[in-house]
């Protein structure tokens, strides 16, 4: 269905038509309606146009008047996003919105306030209605979006608290990925006969999203996430499981000359704003990120997920592959995976209730040692042969190294003609040499005419 064709406000169609939508989504054109008549649950997956289908029964039931529609969730970045989107139907319908979240100062959002759409994650509501800055006591629309992850992140007990200060007439629109039985309690305990519009099921829908996983070890992993942004390039959103795994990884493809940045729960929130802003305009093609700083992450045109880490629950693979594939594009998942982590691989696909799929490049563009020891002499030296980007000195050599962790005792003899150039070095800390910048090639002698990539 076009939104020309619907039963809606001409302020509404000029403002969806000046911002390219005009055909509705599959969660738009079922939800939109029964969301205009009463109480609705929506179950539809992360990136099914889910934030117009409960904007627009609100932009046509709203007035103008103060504190009219609430709209709670789990994160600022989904505050931003959602609050933008409907600031842009807003200019047409002439009423204000707000984002209230925390991590910044109160004082702006306390000078938004009233508006008739409050977008805001639920900790800083609280605050706000508190110390009297927020009356909910007129409310017309609850929304509830992405209801699983403010359950998943412990929000349950403040929705609660949030929802019995507000107007029982309300309207109560719950939209959620999956429904975990303390979402149908919550339902069941404030919602009044709510239409039920099931539109996906607790995995993930498959179809636009290409699913595969990459099996590596700690040697092998970094130069095969550089192999695959590499061999097939695009906008990247990679995830790790914790924050100094996310720092470290940004900082290597940062060092490797990779348009990359970081996202964590240790940015202060104008960090994360920029960083977020830069992904959305285009200025950087890498995103890497922890689980909970990316939720509520909406960009146009993400062409790859990656798991540099494996997630530890199915729900959170869900999620992170839900970047990708959005509305009519298509997408791909890549998993990196090390032999110890296949179980929780299995557990993914037996809640997806599907295999992923074994990914193999073209170019086999190294060759693995597995363990470099076998490699060494008797005294624990490698014998390596290297290239240098630009031409150095062996000191100079050496003290680079050193900045990575390789001490000059860890080198023996080295020879240098030009950029090229052969050392020794104790096999603990070959790796390394991998991170090093100077470096064009690392490859390790293992034999009189054979010779192994460093990876």
């Amino acid at each position: 269905m076009y939104f020309g064709e619907m039963d809606i406000s001409q302020k509404t169609k000029k403002a969806l038509k000046e911002r390219g939508f005009e055909l509705a989504t599959d969660v738009q054109e079922k939800a939109i309606y029964p969301a205009m008549q009463g109480d609705v649950i929506v179950q539809a997956r992360t990136g099914s146009g889910k934030t117009l289908s409960f904007l627009i029964p609100v932009f046509e039931g709203i007035s103008g008047e103060g504190n009219e529609a609430l709209i709670l969730v789990p994160t600022r970045e989904l505050a931003q996003q959602v609050e933008r989107e409907a600031r842009e139907i807003a200019k047409e319908h002439r009423v204000r919105t707000v984002a209230i979240y925390g991590g910044v100062s109160m004082e702006p959002q306390i000078k938004g306030l009233p508006a008739s759409i409050i977008v805001g994650t639920p900790g800083r509501i609280m605050d706000l209605m508190r110390r009297g800055y927020l009356d909910l006591s007129n409310l017309k629309f609850l929304i509830l979006d992405e209801a699983d992850r403010m359950l998943d992140m412990g929000f349950i007990d403040d929705i609660r608290w949030i929802i019995s200060r507000t107007n029982r007439a309300r309207r109560t629109l719950m939209y959620s990925a999956t429904m975990p039985e303390e979402i149908i309690r919550l339902a069941k305990r404030y919602m009044r006969n709510p239409r039920k519009i099931l539109l996906s099921s607790d995995s993930v829908s498959p179809e636009k999203i290409e699913q595969y996983y990459v099996e590596v070890n700690d040697r092998t992993k970094y130069s095969t996430l550089k192999m695959l942004i590499n061999s097939e390039p695009g906008k990247y959103l990679i995830f790790c499981n914790t924050r100094l795994g996310v720092k470290a990884l940004a900082n290597k493809l940062e060092r490797d000359g990779y348009r990359a940045k970081e996202l964590h729960g240790d940015m202060t929130q104008g960090s994360r704003t920029r960083v977020m802003e830069s992904y959305r305009q285009g200025m950087i093609d890498i995103l890497v990120a922890t689980d909970v700083a990316s939720r509520g992450i909406d960009v146009k045109g993400i062409t790859h997920v990656v798991n540099y880490d494996v997630p530890r629950f199915p729900k959170d693979y869900v999620h992170r592959i839900g970047r990708t594939g959005r509305l009519n594009s298509d997408g791909r998942a890549v998993t990196l995976t090390k032999g110890n982590e296949m179980l929780y691989l299995q557990r993914i696909e037996g809640f997806m209730g599907l295999k992923l799929k074994k990914l193999t490049f073209r170019e086999n563009r190294f060759e693995e040692v597995r363990d470099y020891r076998d490699s060494a002499d008797a005294f624990g030296m490698i014998k390596v042969n290297f290239s240098l980007l630009h031409e150095m000195g062996e000191w100079e050599v050496i003290k680079e190294a050193g900045k990575y962790g390789i001490s000059e005792e860890d080198i023996g003899m080295m020879e240098l003609s030009g950029k090229q150039g052969v050392m020794h070095i104790h096999y603990a800390q070959v790796s390394k040499l991998l991170d090093i910048p100077m470096f064009s090639e690392v490859k390790i002698a293992v034999g009189e005419d054979k010779e192994h990539r460093a990876s």
